[in-house]
């Protein structure tokens, strides 16, 4: 690997504003979430490195029969049933690579008892204790399914849905101009509709259609417990009004109600998110939006479709979501075949007659099962993170065994689980990708060390220094007990000076000046030499950040709140007041600063209304006329990013911005030593 290579691509390369919307302020239905830069491939395009993104079980082994053959597969897109794609062969333990979705496939005899139970997968690191296999989506780890009723029967209750209270003849998978869509007939008494997903929900959104003879409404059920122990927001169409509660033993206690038009005979959209001990409601795509405080409740895996007595509707483009995390090991979704798919016979090892299982696909359970002196197939999509919440490493070498067990914890028999040795390609950091990034590394020390900045995941979001001390085949975090303390890099830029790294970090609050010292530092090498140092305190609308450090040793940054705005810090480490740029014009947003000869501060920045604008700072604090440097960048929030980080040319003291404008091409425009454009 060329290593001036990598550090020049660096800085040439841009920085992009990625609009995080978290969780609870997603929308299921339209699947709107920007994120951050791709975990899988950031660094692979940036520098030829990846970045990516209970109770124990008992061990009594079950009397239901054992895994009685197994298959990797590395093949991640073949078909569940394709002959194809195997790592290996039958009962072969394969080494697999970290960030690396691959398949695993069991074959599992006799199910003589306990029919209808499903079953769960079990792992281990290297003979640690047992866990379960959490379903946690990558590279991005969502737990977002949508309910898909397109390959349900006609005429029947969906998989996964139960009648908790009510005619179950009387909810049926309806068809209706070429869709499918979930029909809940009228009952004489009040009815409720579950659906059992794998994990404890958080967001539910759908869409439903009271019936022209529905006079009364329809209701969402949530922290559902039991028929007489949940929370509830229904859609009152004889009130007119949305009406958020709580039902305890039976009883009703009315949080909040507001006024809304809930007319018969149209799609209605409505979600419901639960964060803390609220309940946040958005009705009709925005045009109601509100909290409900509903104390302390208990999440749970059910929510349930609540109908009054004598009334109808249907439902569609149904989702759930969870509370995601970032495990070293989880379930994740595959692609190449639906969640409960039949599987076929092909491991053709059991001599038992075959019964179909399933393919598992962002699911924690197997489908149920039955059968008498059978023999079925499973198989899991799955992935082994080299980092995961905590900022937890898995490392080379690392063996990952696994098992399948019963719905209560109970593992199969088995002669011999897949036991899989791990292997970190060279190169490769896993991770996440900083979120608004302006100039993260690699740096090198004198030594010939580098340096990177990375978070380990999109769910805990530290700040990590990570070395590399054979030009970039390894990576390990440097100082990991002195990190700075203030987590989610939303927007970072540092300047490397001698043997230290200064990083100007802004959240969206506030500001923050970390240092880190490099290997070559001559009495604390790879140490934090201090963090978390307020720079400014600012209300961001959009972080973006730039810092540049000047031959005296005193540091200009630049940041955004709701404009932009500049600080100084003296070399003896005292920070001035803060001064807004451009007070009088349209905010300004995502700066790049470079500096150039005699200590001059170049800086080019995006404004709100579309515009690209430069300026320069002199020693003695004189901020130059701003001069603009294009139009027609864009005015949404994608748009802040357009400027590049900025290069200076000392031969010819010229100064080179380059931006992207709504064309879609970049564009270069130079300011020469004179400040001409």
């Amino acid at each position: 690997m060329d290593t001036q290579k990598i550090i020049k691509q660096l800085e040439e390369t841009h920085s992009r504003v990625s609009v995080r919307r978290t969780q609870s302020g997603s929308r299921l239905i339209d699947r709107d979430r920007p994120g951050k830069v791709s975990t899988v491939t950031s660094l692979l395009v940036l520098a030829g490195m990846t970045l990516v993104g209970g109770c124990g079980p008992q061990e009594v082994e079950s009397d239901l029969g054992g895994m009685s053959a197994f298959r990797v597969r590395s093949g991640f897109d073949s078909g569940l049933n394709a002959n194809e794609g195997w790592a290996g062969a039958l009962n072969e333990s394969v080494a697999i690579n970290a960030d690396q979705p691959f398949r695993i496939r069991f074959e599992v005899e006799p199910l003589a008892v306990r029919d209808g139970a499903p079953f769960e997968l079990q792992y281990r690191k290297n003979e640690d204790a047992w866990e379960r296999v959490e379903a946690h989506d990558f590279p991005h780890p969502l737990r977002e399914l949508e309910l898909e009723l397109e390959k349900a029967p006609i005429g029947q209750l969906p998989k996964n849905w139960s009648v908790e209270q009510g005619i179950a003849q009387g909810v049926v998978v309806a068809q209706e101009k070429g869709s499918k869509l979930l029909r809940i007939q009228e009952s004489p008494n009040p009815q409720i509709i579950n659906y059992l997903s794998s994990w404890e929900l958080t967001e539910l959104a759908v869409e439903v259609r009271l019936s022209q003879e529905n006079q009364s409404g329809a209701g969402f059920v949530f922290a559902f417990v039991d028929a007489r122990n949940f929370c509830r927001v229904f859609l009152d169409a004889v009130e007119s009004v949305i009406r958020v509660s709580r039902i305890a033993n039976g009883v009703e206690s009315i949080i909040v109600e507001k006024s809304a038009t809930i007319a018969s005979g149209q799609w209605l959209s409505l979600e419901i998110d639960m964060e803390g001990e609220l309940a946040e409601v958005n009705f009709q795509n925005d045009t109601l939006e509100f909290e409900a405080e509903m104390g302390t409740y208990t999440l749970s895996t059910q929510f349930g479709i609540y109908l009054p007595a004598n009334s109808a509707a249907d439902f569609r483009e149904i989702a759930i979501a969870g509370d995601a995390r970032t495990p070293g090991v989880s379930i994740v979704s595959c692609p190449s075949f639906e969640n409960g798919e039949a599987t076929t016979n092909l491991l053709e090892n059991s001599a038992m007659p075959f019964q179909a299982g399933t393919g598992v696909n962002l699911d924690e359970k197997t489908d149920s099962r039955s059968g008498g002196n059978v023999h079925s197939e499973y198989e899991w999509a799955l992935v082994v993170r080299r980092l995961a919440d905590g900022a937890i490493n898995n490392e080379s070498g690392d063996r990952f065994e696994f098992r399948m067990a019963t719905a209560d914890g109970t593992p199969l028999k088995s002669g011999r689980n897949p036991d899989l040795r791990l292997v970190i390609p060279p190169g490769h950091l896993g991770g996440t990708f900083v979120e608004t990034p302006v100039r993260i590394g690699p740096w090198q020390a004198s030594n010939g060390d580098l340096y990177f900045i990375i978070e380990p995941t999109e769910t805990d979001n530290l700040f990590m220094m990570v070395k590399s001390s054979d030009n970039g085949i390894t990576w390990r975090e440097v100082d990991a007990v002195n990190r700075p303390k203030t987590n989610d890099l939303e927007a970072v830029d540092g300047r490397q000076v001698g043997d230290t790294i200064h990083i100007l970090h802004q959240v969206t609050k506030s500001a923050h000046l970390h240092s880190f010292r490099t290997s070559d530092h001559p009495t604390d090498p790879d140490t934090w030499a201090f963090t978390d140092e307020l720079a400014a305190v600012a209300d961001s609308m959009a972080q973006a950040a730039t810092l540049v450090v000047r031959s005296d040793g005193s540091m200009v940054a630049f940041y955004v709140g709701q404009t932009l705005h500049y600080n100084i810090r003296t070399a003896e480490g005292t920070w001035g007041e803060q001064v807004i740029i451009d007070p009088d014009a349209p905010a300004g947003a995502g700066p790049k600063a470079a500096l150039g000869d005699n200590d001059t501060v170049h800086v080019a920045y995006y404004r709100v209304d579309g515009t690209l604008w430069y300026r320069s700072l002199k020693t003695d604090g004189t901020l130059t006329v701003g001069q603009q440097l294009a139009s027609h960048a864009g005015i949404s929030r994608a748009e802040y990013g357009a400027v590049l980080p900025l290069v200076y040319i000392p031969e010819s003291e010229t100064v080179v911005a380059i931006y992207r404008l709504d064309d879609g091409f970049l564009w270069e425009r130079r300011i020469d030593k004179s400040g001409t454009i």
